[in-house]
C-alpha cells in the first residue's frame, strides 16, 4: 500500500460561479454522477461547464485554435508543463495518427487551457475521469494554475465512488471497523460485481455495438471528422475505440477452453485479461511502459511459463468479442497456456486457483481478501511495487493486514 496521506473534500459553498468550473461531456450519466458529486460532496451551488462538445458555457472548440497564434510566453508554459511524448503515448487516438498531427492537437488543446485559466479566476475544476487527451491536458493545466482537482469515478462495490482523478489513491475519509468488516465479509463470500456481463448480455450488446459502430463510423468519422473537420474526440478516435467491427468477431470461442482444469497446484497461475483500451491501463498506469498493455502480457506470460507455470487466463467479457484474435494465438503458442471461457464466473475460477496476476482491477483486491498470492505487475491505487522486476508477490497472511487494507481501500471512496 502507498502512504496515506489525507486529502481533505474541501467543501466550496462561497465561490461565485466564475471561480468553479465542471467538465461535463455526452454520457449523461456521467454528467449526473459529476454534477451531483460537485453539489452534494464538494457544496458547488454555482459553477460553470466546460466541455469539447456543443452546449456548455465553455466550449473546447479545437476548429478555432491555431497554434501561431500562442505567444512565446504561453510556449514555454506548454512545454514546462505537458509531456507531449507521454500524453500522446497514453492515448488511443494520438498514438494512432502521425507524430505531427497528434503534437499539434495536443498543443491546440494546451493552448485553449492556457489562455482559458489565464482571463480567468478558477479556484477548483472538477471531472470525471475517462481515456481522453482533452482531459488529460486540461487538468496538467489547471494545476499549473493552482486549481484545486477533484475526480469521481466507479468502485467495483456498488453503493461507493471513489474521489480521484487520474486513479491515485487519495485518503478521504475515515472508515469504521463496522464499516471494515461489512465490506470484508462481501468480498469474501463469493461476491459478484454488479459490473460483470454474462454471456447473452455481452453477445446481444456486442451485436448491437456492431451495427451502431459501422453507423457512428459514418456520421462521426466520416461526416463529422473527414467531411466537416470537427475534431470533437468521439468524432476523431471512432476508428481506435474497443469496437465488434467484423461479425467474425462474434465467434472467438475456439481458443478457449471450455471446462476449467480439475485440480490445480502451485504451479498454477491465473491471469484475468483487462478490457482496453482505457483509463485503468492507459491513464493510470504506473509507469508508460505499461500502457502498451499487449506486449506487457505476452511478456508476462512467457516468464511465467519459463519458470515454470501452467497459465491460465480469462478474456475480460465485455472483450470477448472486440479482442483481435491475433492476441489469442499469440498466446497459445506459449507452452502451458490456456484461455478460460470469459464468461466462467471469476468467483468460480478464483477459488480454484491460488496464485493470481494482476496488472490493476478489482481481482487483485478479491485475490488478496481471499488469501491468494497475487503477482503484481503494475503498481496501482492499493498496492506500490518495491522493486523494478517483472512482478512482485503480495500475500496477507493475518486478518489484520486483511483489515488495514480494507481501511486504506475505502478511505477513498464515498459513499453513494
Amino acid at each position: 500500500m502507498t502512504s496515506k496521506k489525507r486529502t481533505i473534500l474541501m467543501k466550496f459553498n462561497n465561490l461565485n460561479r466564475s471561480e468553479a468550473l465542471v467538465c461535463v461531456g455526452r454520457c449523461n450519466n456521467f454528467n449526473d454522477i459529476t454534477l451531483r458529486f460537485s453539489k452534494e460532496f464538494l457544496g458547488l451551488e454555482k459553477y460553470t461547464t466546460i466541455s469539447e462538445y456543443p452546449g456548455a458555457d465553455h466550449f473546447v472548440d479545437l476548429q478555432k485554435q491555431n497554434i501561431s497564434d500562442l505567444h512565446s510566453d504561453g510556449w514555454l508554459a506548454v512545454k514546462n508543463t505537458i509531456s507531449i511524448e507521454e500524453v500522446i503515448l497514453k492515448d488511443r487516438l494520438l498514438r494512432n495518427i502521425s507524430y505531427f498531427e497528434a503534437k499539434e492537437l495536443v498543443v491546440k488543446v494546451a493552448k485553449y487551457f492556457y489562455e482559458l485559466y489565464s482571463k480567468n479566476s478558477f479556484k477548483v475544476l472538477v471531472v470525471h475521469p475517462v481515456d481522453n487527451y482533452v482531459m488529460d491536458v486540461m487538468v496538467q493545466m489547471a494545476e499549473k494554475f493552482n486549481i484545486a482537482v477533484y475526480g469521481v469515478c466507479a468502485f467495483f462495490v456498488g453503493g461507493y465512488k471513489r474521489v480521484s482523478v487520474f486513479g491515485e489513491h487519495n485518503a478521504i475519509r475515515e472508515v469504521s471497523q463496522e464499516e471494515v468488516q461489512t465490506f470484508k465479509k462481501k468480498i469474501t463470500d463469493k461476491y459478484k460485481s454488479p459490473m460483470v456481463s454474462s454471456f447473452s448480455k455481452a453477445l446481444k450488446g456486442s451485436i448491437s455495438y456492431y451495427f451502431k459502430y459501422k453507423l457512428k463510423y459514418l456520421y462521426f468519422y466520416l461526416l463529422k471528422y473527414k467531411l466537416l473537420g470537427r475534431l470533437e474526440y468521439d468524432y476523431i478516435s471512432t476508428p481506435h475505440a474497443a469496437t465488434v467491427n467484423k461479425l467474425t468477431d462474434l465467434f472467438p470461442f475456439k481458443y478457449f477452453s471450455t471446462t476449467l482444469p480439475e485440480k490445480v497446484s502451485d504451479n498454477d497461475i491465473y491471469i484475468p485479461m483487462h478490457y482496453h483500451p482505457e483509463a485503468t491501463i492507459e491513464y493510470w498506469a504506473s509507469d508508460t511502459t505499461f500502457v502498451d498493455y499487449l506486449t506487457s502480457l505476452i511478456e508476462v506470460v512467457r516468464k511465467l511459463s519459463d519458470e515454470g507455470f501452467n497459465v491460465y487466463l480469462k478474456e475480460h467479457p465485455a472483450m470477448c468479442f472486440r479482442q483481435d484474435k491475433s492476441l489469442y494465438k499469440k498466446l497459445l503458442n506459449i507452452k502451458n497456456v490456456k484461455i478460460i471461457n470469459p464468461y466462467v464466473e471469476t468467483g468460480q475460477v478464483l477459488d480454484m486457483f491460488n496464485n493470481v496476476a494482476v496488472w490493476t482491477g478489482s481481482t487483485g483486491i478479491e485475490a488478496l481478501l481471499n488469501d491468494k498470492k497475487v503477482y503484481f505487475i503494475s503498481s496501482n491505487y492499493y498496492f506500490s511495487k518495491q522493486n523494478d522486476s517483472l512482478y512482485e508477490v503480495k500475500q496477507f497472511t493475518t486478518e489484520q493486514e486483511k483489515d488495514d487494507f480494507v481501511e486504506y481501500l475505502l478511505q477513498n471512496t464515498i459513499i453513494w
